[in-house]
């Protein structure tokens, strides 16, 4: 899936800044929620299939979350451990550019 910086599905732009997120790390992600007692529900329910709009009162949510699982060890037993952890950056990266900007994200699924 690929993140966008918008307030809706129809307003974006498919060329426009994005970043890609892997299905399997989200998977993990989700995997991990079962074992830690932080909320990560607002990044594991992005579903990967479906375009999504998250609303910009939830981008900081989703920099939340990111920002957790970088500054803890849970990222070292996914098999693509740096990898993971770079694509959780960007993430960060696009949403804080979202809200500055007084805007959300969009998922496209695959």
């Amino acid at each position: 899936m690929n993140f966008y910086i918008g307030n809706s599905i129809d307003e974006i732009n498919e060329w426009d800044i994005n970043i890609e997120f892997s299905d399997e790390l989200i998977n993990f992600i989700y995997k991990l929620s079962k074992q830690v007692s932080f909320d990560m529900s607002k990044l594991y329910e992005v579903d990967p299939y479906d375009d999504v709009e998250i609303p910009e009162n939830e981008v900081s949510q989703i920099i939340e979350i990111c920002n957790y699982i970088m500054d803890t060890s849970l990222l070292q037993s996914y098999r693509e451990a740096e990898e993971g952890k770079q694509m959780l950056h960007s993430l960060v990266e696009i949403a804080q550019k979202a809200m500055e900007r007084g805007m959300g994200l969009i998922s496209i699924g695959d």
